[in-house]
């Protein structure tokens, strides 16, 4: 696989997952016809491959190369693995006084009232 292809499989890869988790209409294709949906995303694969998908593999850290190696090799093996990973909460967190000074706009907390030319 050349650098320019595994980009493009990458890129269609991460845009599928993302889509997926977002949209509810492409999560139910996937679990319907996830050779067709695959194949929206410019990764059409030979009738002859199988497609087996492992969702929500929560507790196994995301591993984009074994995604990459799982497409490669999908010809070979005769079966290609689609991992879709758990798409896992944002934790929510209080902040300090402080901390939310030092957010505001990225700006020092002493000068968070104006433009940051002005301040110079």
């Amino acid at each position: 696989m050349t650098p320019v292809d595994r980009a493009v499989f990458v890129a269609a890869y991460s845009r599928l997952v993302a889509d997926v988790w977002a949209d509810p209409v492409r999560e139910r294709a996937l679990d319907r016809d996830p050779r067709a949906l695959l194949a929206e995303y410019g990764l059409g694969l030979p009738e002859d491959v199988r497609v087996r998908v492992v969702r929500d593999v929560a507790e196994a850290a995301p591993d984009l190369e074994v995604q990459v190696s799982s497409w490669q090799q999908a010809a070979t093996t005769g079966t290609f693995v689609l991992f879709v990973p758990a798409l896992l909460p944002v934790a929510e967190t209080e902040l300090a006084e402080d901390e939310l000074d030092s957010v505001v706009a990225g700006l020092d907390s002493s000068c968070a009232c104006c433009c940051p030319c002005c301040c110079t």
